[in-house]
């Protein structure tokens, strides 16, 4: 989130004042008075902002694919779930979208939008579907040359902007990281957003891998992209005019900043996720903000789609859940705010209590 944003920023500064008001003086009701004006103001903050975040993402994602996939290639929006039954089938689901409408809503307003055209028969009623996971591919339209067989932008569906925010203003991370009870549950605080290059096979992971580090790029032409339109630019990636440079060129620097990568390929088989997950997993910079690029190959690709509806998948929110709910129990304040920003995203503006604190809509 760019909490630079004037709005985004006053909001978070009042809670923030208002949290440290009450945890100075445990005994204070603190009252959280909103506007519906204001209340309105923000939520239109933080839908740019996240469609900001996003527009990065698919640029990006636009750049490796231009260069990865061989010319053009077709962008398809993908939801996964599992059919409300009670052996939980999983679904899949995939449809064809054009570039205008990928970077015109929020990720997870797509995947919602695609199932809200599907219903269930249970019983004598139907049901809607409901969302596991979505995310969009980039297919080439021919076999590709660099041994890479598509490439994902991830999208979260599960992922809860109201827990995000709440984690943010009381610091999670470091509660987790300093409580030992709760240290377990350091890996599924985090969150960046996510590329996935699939490979045909393990040995292009690493070559692919390789090229992707050395990718250099003209510096001028790429802080062009701030300030121009997201299908201008993606119009111009598809004609190779963002295309690396080549490494003598004068004003070429490498296009990603490599900060860590993991070698899960080669890894000892007791390091590996139940699952069977493979890849090599790196951490870059672009254009200020942190990416997560994986490189897995595609037979493990296809292994994963299999086990996103499934019971790893549920696991995993599970446990992310238990440790928000132990936060809850050692400090209830966090319980509020996490109430409070649920309402202010989900869009029911209700005035409600706690002991010692209260939301008013006025």
């Amino acid at each position: 989130m760019a909490m630079h944003d004037p709005v985004i920023h006053q909001f978070i500064s009042y809670l923030t004042e208002r949290k440290a008001e009450q945890e100075n003086n445990p005994e204070l009701h603190v009252r959280i008075e909103l506007s519906r004006d204001f209340i309105k103001s923000v939520r239109e903050s933080f839908r740019q902002n996240i469609l900001e975040g996003e527009r990065q993402l698919h640029v990006l994602s636009h750049l490796l694919s231009a260069i990865l996939l061989d010319g053009e290639f077709e962008l398809h929006s993908n939801v996964i779930g599992a059919l409300p039954d009670l052996d939980d089938r999983p679904f899949h689901i995939r449809e064809k979208i054009n570039r205008e409408t990928l970077f015109s809503i929020t990720d997870i307003d797509l995947g919602n939008q695609m199932l809200d055209n599907f219903r269930y028969r249970k019983e004598d009623q139907w049901v809607p579907l409901d969302l596991s996971a979505n995310f969009v591919e980039y297919l080439p339209q021919r076999q590709t040359s660099t041994g890479v067989n598509r490439l994902t932008s991830r999208v979260k569906a599960e992922e809860e902007l109201w827990n995000k925010v709440t984690d943010e203003i009381f610091h999670v991370d470091q509660l987790v990281s300093k409580d030992k009870h709760l240290r377990q549950y350091s890996k599924y605080v985090k969150d960046i957003f996510g590329i996935k290059i699939v490979c045909e096979d393990e040995a292009a992971c690493f070559d692919v891998h390789t090229k992707v580090a050395q990718l250099t790029a003209n510096k001028p032409s790429l802080e062009q992209l701030d300030a121009q339109d997201p299908l201008s630019i993606s119009e111009q990636l598809l004609a190779g005019k963002f295309r690396p440079e080549d490494e003598s060129s004068e004003h070429s620097d490498r296009l990603l900043k490599f900060l860590e990568t993991k070698d899960y390929l080669n890894c000892p088989p007791e390091t590996l996720k139940k699952t069977g997950w493979k890849a090599l997993k790196s951490v870059v910079q672009w254009h200020g903000r942190l990416f997560e690029i994986q490189f897995q190959p595609l037979s493990n690709y296809y292994l994963e789609l299999d086990h996103m509806a499934g019971p790893s998948h549920k696991s995993f929110k599970i446990v992310r859940d238990a440790m928000r709910d132990d936060l809850v129990q050692q400090i209830p304040l966090y319980g509020f705010y996490r109430d409070l920003l649920k309402m202010l995203f989900l869009g029911t503006d209700v005035s409600f209590e706690y002991e010692n604190a209260s939301v008013a809509i006025l």
